[in-house]
């Protein structure tokens, strides 16, 4: 059971405004949530309702307009390599090959790590999102699926206790999506890191959190829901009748919410 204690992240009544042509605008309006040690937390919304912005804030890339955000207690006044952040752009540098992309995480630690031993850590990221066949090859010579691996292996070198997703996964097709499904719920669960997850895809959502933040339109919360389906959720475990019966009813649980801040037609749950 999650405690104070327990509490890794704070987001407390946080607004964010932008000056956009000369005039004001709230991208995010007094947010208050905790986010728990290894806890998967999912945030979703209609677009434009400051999922990024929120995501960028914790990230410390910028900073509330009011209100704060603590990590463990103390606030957060800029990156660090506690934190990883994978955008839904690729992040790989197409002169060096993977491997040697991967190492630029111990270059951004200023590790002290011999040479050997950074690639024996840079192959161990590789082997555990399932890319140690391709350390030689270089990104233009990577599918759009291999590009986010490398991408997630090289976060994962400098070892942040908190991973941050923003759309990871939106330019995939299905199949590429489902694996890395099942790869980053692996990944968390081995590696006990806390993971932040941005998502406009309500199956994504429902298939990863453990709890889920649902933003309105003006970017205040409408609810913090905690997602009760049993793990593992995704292969056979996932045909079970009665679990995709609830599966069904959660994702349409967060979708009516959603639809409800647009004004739009809700759908019966059963």
């Amino acid at each position: 059971m999650n405690t104070e204690s327990s509490v890794l992240i704070s987001v407390r009544q946080v607004t964010k405004t932008f000056k956009k042509n000369g005039r004001e605008f709230c991208a995010l309006r007094d947010c208050s949530f905790d986010v728990m040690k290894n806890e998967f937390l999912v945030i979703v919304g209609p677009t434009g309702c400051g999922k990024s912005t929120l995501l960028n804030l914790i990230a410390g890339l910028d900073f509330p307009t009011a209100g704060s955000i603590l990590l463990n207690g103390e606030t957060v006044t800029g990156p660090g390599a506690d934190r990883g952040m994978i955008f839904q752009e690729y992040a790989l540098l197409p002169w060096r090959s993977v491997l040697r992309n991967v190492e630029l995480g111990f270059e951004f630690r200023k590790s002290e790590m011999s040479q050997s031993e950074r690639h024996a850590e840079a192959m161990r990221c590789l082997e555990m999102v399932g890319l140690g066949y391709a350390v030689k090859k270089h990104p233009g010579e990577l599918s759009g699926g291999m590009k986010r691996r490398a991408s997630l292996a090289m976060i994962l070198a400098i070892k942040p206790v908190i991973l941050l997703m923003d759309g990871a996964f939106n330019a995939l097709d299905s199949k590429t999506k489902m694996t890395m499904h099942q790869e980053i719920t692996r990944i968390w669960e081995t590696e006990k890191n806390t993971v932040v997850f941005v998502t406009s895809d309500l199956d994504e959502a429902v298939k990863l959190a453990d709890r889920i933040v649902v933003l309105n339109r003006d970017g205040s919360i409408a609810a913090i829901l905690r997602n009760d389906l049993p793990r593992p959720r995704l292969g056979s475990a996932a045909r079970d009748p009665d679990f995709h019966h609830r599966f069904i009813a959660f994702r349409e649980m967060v979708m009516n919410i959603i639809k409800k801040d647009a004004g739009l037609r809700t759908c019966a749950i059963s």
